[in-house]
């Protein structure tokens, strides 16, 4: 039996694979791991539901759920399945909300790992600003007004991946939602980001470019992350994942105690994982006995930890726990108070097309090459790209909807 899953670190790696000699022993059902970087696995999730051969499990972003589904490549959890793992009680309504695809009573993925964002700050910085961090990113519009005295008194305010990132995606959400607006509309059937208000929240994102370090070209993930643990920048939007890698840091125990988190000017993007198990593969009864070992609360509890994201069962979110720790318990508000993506079969086909339109503007804004200044042009710059964007996919939206069923073009 072969389990596709993400690439994690070196520590909840072994715990993985120590998990899977576990089962291997006990159940006579060898696991073959296979491991690919988040940039690379969804390409890998397509050849599978195409060629309908490969890995038996797999572990999937939440938000790929409903391309699958539509590609009809994936077992449905039997209702047998879903109470052998405890029922969904177990899980997060959130994550669990992730499981099937709107009001469908299937359910085709089942909850592994869950991720949301939150804001970073440098408590002494912010400080030294005089600036109260929960009313800095209240709302959308008192962040550049906090951004600006952040300079004034000499620190650079603020870091996020400036390139093609699916990451933009995720963390412009809070703008959109909290400026009123939508990616889609509520039927899924046509786009919402051009509308007035979602491009109200869109404009006021990039704006915050002029409070970026000055550089010539984009910041990739990794180069915004290495910039705020350098504390070049006060603040930056990020999961639970940068926790982790502080934690891993030589001079983390210098930084932590300076780092606080916030929650966002609008609800959260809530996203994260779900196993979901192949339909080509040859096993009946061992995929969900595997997935039983994967959610168990012992193991949820050290390997979501090490691999940077957080649990999904609600037994290990108590009272003690969320109140125990300062970063858990803003976690915690973001996921209650958050929002997940569409529940669309193109949805996968959609973020990528806003990743690209987003770093199609974070090019036009680098070259004006005006750092520190306010670009006057901005909302029109926003407006022409996701114009151009809103006319292509509701072509493609409509166009699917007339004819009810699944190209496996949309997917790429």
């Amino acid at each position: 039996m072969e389990f596709l899953t993400a690439e994690t670190p070196e520590s909840a790696t072994a715990q993985l694979q120590t998990e899977m000699e576990r089962f291997g022993r006990d159940k006579g059902q060898p696991v073959k791991i296979s491991q690919l970087g988040w940039d690379n696995i969804w390409r890998e999730l397509v050849n599978v539901g195409i060629y309908r051969r490969g890995p038996d499990i797999a572990e999937i972003g939440s938000t790929w759920l409903d391309s699958l589904v539509a590609m009809q490549s994936l077992n449905a959890f039997a209702m047998r399945d879903v109470q052998q793992l405890g029922g969904k009680e177990v899980f997060l309504p959130k994550a669990w909300g992730s499981a099937g695809l709107g009001d469908q009573a299937e359910i085709w993925g089942i909850p592994f790992r869950t991720d949301t964002r939150v804001m970073f700050y440098w408590k002494d910085q912010f400080a030294q600003a005089g600036l109260d961090p929960m009313e800095t990113f209240s709302h959308i519009e008192n962040i550049s007004p906090a951004f600006a005295k952040l300079q004034e008194a000499g620190i650079p305010a603020w870091i996020a991946p400036t390139n093609s990132s699916h990451n933009t995606v995720y963390n412009i959400a809070s703008w959109i939602w909290g400026a009123g607006g939508d990616f889609l509309a509520p039927d899924g059937k046509k786009t919402a980001f051009g509308l007035s208000s979602a491009r109200r929240g869109v404009s006021a994102y990039f704006d915050l470019l002029r409070f970026v370090p000055k550089q010539t070209s984009p910041f990739s993930d990794h180069d915004a992350l290495q910039l705020f643990f350098a504390r070049k920048a006060a603040c930056m939007v990020a999961g639970p994942w940068l926790l982790n890698s502080l934690r891993l840091r030589s001079d983390a125990a210098d930084l932590l105690p300076q780092l606080g988190l916030a929650p966002l000017p609008g609800p959260s993007f809530v996203g994260g994982t779900l196993l979901v198990v192949w339909k080509h593969s040859k096993y009946l009864f061992e995929p969900i006995d595997l997935i039983e070992r994967l959610t168990a609360r012992e193991f949820q509890s050290q390997y979501c930890q090490a691999s940077g994201l957080l649990p999904v069962r609600q037994d290990l979110w108590t009272d003690e726990m969320i109140g125990g720790d300062e970063y858990l318990s803003v976690f915690h508000r973001a996921i209650q108070g958050g929002r997940s993506l569409h529940p669309i079969a193109l949805w996968g086909m959609i973020e990528d097309h806003l990743s690209n339109t987003f770093g199609a503007i974070w090019r036009d804004l680098y070259a004006l090459n005006r750092p520190g200044q306010q670009i006057a042009a901005l909302d029109e710059m926003v407006g022409v790209r996701l114009d151009a964007l809103t006319l292509s996919l509701d072509m493609t939206l409509s166009a699917s909807t007339e004819r009810s069923s699944f190209d496996d073009d949309d997917v790429f």
